[in-house]
């Protein structure tokens, strides 16, 4: 929310375009006090805590579910080399710009809600809340054309991204997005300043309890619409036939899958089909919330250039609700991804719990499987029903599948009723072989990759997250 940072931001603007066109001598009849003056310009200093508290509130749960999210998505990304994709590059730089705005734009935003002006912070600080704010926004726009791009390439063009295969792609398309970003935000932080008004007006004399950080003279070029234009319009409208065009691919795969009768061939795209949709819904869903989000701030823009320059009414009596709902909406977009993820992908959503428990210190003991230090088998479910159970040292567990088909009793084994020494049980289910672990009165499904199974929260990921 750069180019209307309050309510105070647009009145200022209309001031000033008031007492241009007003005389010199009916400006030194202005004769009021500064006070009167400021309040009857900017509106009060201090905002109603009834509208305060409401705000302040909303502010502080997006920015701190936002950094908490964003932070956790890059260290969820970081810290497991499966998840290292170029999909999960675009996130990871989405999650970065997201962080971006929300640590440099939000807290100055939330301070005036409080107090509206002065300004206190220098010049300084005001073009680079402005640059910062319009950079990352540009930058995630970018991001989500460039992973939708790299989907469209994936699903409708598959030889042609194998071609140019490889993570340098995605990483030079991040690279592309950030300096397109820092280059077009340029003018934003060159043409926003501190304005004062003039006391008495006309005097020029700046009245320093009137600074307000805004760009509230425009330039020659029409640089809200063209922001609007080229980092929204027609980005959505390029992911709009992107995400079409897959679609359609997608649907005419399945038709063309199900019509053939070698189940093998069947059995493996069909799983590569739901893959696929699993990762289009997310990153579908990444969209529309962006789109939705970011909607209000554009028509915004428009409505501030448009709604003072002709002086509709209708503006003057909406731009509050117009700034309040835009704001809120501006930063949920960059706290919104991180929960999306979570309900979305299951395979993030693993990640992130085992994440969780290694900050915390503490082990999430109901997904994961019964671990021996010692080469023993200490439980299995003696009701018929499968237990999953590691077996072996510390350094080299096996896992197997135990179901007891007998009675409590039966269930209570170890090495000497299977009649094998403890090691030639271990060396049998280490090494994959059909030699029985337990007695006649158990079945046991072993995993040939020594590792356990995978939890039924792994099984059903469809995207690649």
């Amino acid at each position: 929310m750069t180019e209307l940072g309050s309510n105070a931001e647009s009145d200022v603007g209309i001031a000033a375009q008031y007492f241009g066109s007003v005389g010199s001598s009916d400006r030194v009849a202005m004769n009021i006090s500064e006070n009167l003056y400021l309040a009857i310009t900017l509106g009060q200093q201090y905002r109603d805590l009834d509208f305060a508290i409401p705000m302040t509130l909303t502010y502080v749960t997006i920015f701190i579910t936002g950094v908490f999210g964003n932070v956790m998505t890059c260290l969820v990304l970081i810290r497991n080399p499966t998840m290292q994709t170029a999909t999960n590059y675009y996130l990871f730089s989405l999650a970065i710009s997201d962080l971006t705005l929300l640590l440099l734009g939000l807290p100055n935003e939330l301070s005036q809600f409080w107090r509206q002006y002065p300004w206190t912070l220098g010049l300084a600080l005001c073009k680079l809340r402005a640059y910062v704010s319009e950079m990352s926004s540009y930058v995630s726009v970018l991001t989500i054309v460039a992973f939708s791009m790299e989907r469209y390439l994936a699903i409708c063009h598959p030889l042609h991204l194998h071609a140019m295969s490889g993570l340098k792609r995605p990483l030079r398309f991040i690279l592309a997005a950030w300096l397109v970003g820092i280059i077009c935000a340029i003018p934003f932080g060159v043409y926003m300043k501190i304005n004062y008004l003039d006391y008495p007006p006309g005097s020029r004399n700046p009245l320093l309890e009137s600074a307000v950080c805004a760009m509230l003279f425009l330039p020659d070029f029409p640089i809200y619409q063209l922001s609007c234009a080229i980092f929204f319009l027609v980005p959505m409208i390029v992911i709009l036939v992107l995400y079409t065009a897959m679609g359609l691919q997608i649907r005419k795969t399945t038709r063309s899958t199900l019509g053939q009768n070698v189940d093998g061939v069947v059995h493996g795209e069909v799983r590569q089909i739901q893959s696929r949709r699993g990762v289009i819904r997310m990153l579908s869903a990444v969209v529309i919330t962006f789109f939705l989000c970011w909607a209000p701030f554009h028509a915004q823009r428009v409505l501030y250039v448009y709604g003072v320059a002709e002086n509709w009414k209708f503006y003057d009596k909406m731009k509050e609700q117009i700034f309040v709902t835009s704001g809120i909406l501006y930063y949920f977009s960059a706290t919104v991804n991180p929960i999306l993820y979570n309900v979305m992908s299951a395979k993030y959503r693993t990640a992130f719990k085992e994440l969780l428990c290694c900050c915390f210190g503490r082990a999430n003991q109901s997904n994961r499987t019964i671990t021996l230090n010692t080469y023993s088998l200490r439980q299995c479910n003696s009701s018929g029903s499968t237990q999953l159970t590691q077996l072996g040292s510390s350094k080299h567990p096996s896992s197997v599948r135990c179901t007891i088909h007998g009675t409590k009793k039966s269930s209570q084994m170890n090495s000497e009723k299977s009649g094998l020494p403890p090691s030639k049980g271990l060396d049998s289910a280490e090494n994959g072989t059909n030699e029985p672990l337990l007695n006649s009165g158990s079945t046991v499904e072993e995993n040939r990759n020594g590792r356990p199974p995978l939890q039924p929260s792994d099984s059903t990921a469809s995207s690649n997250l």
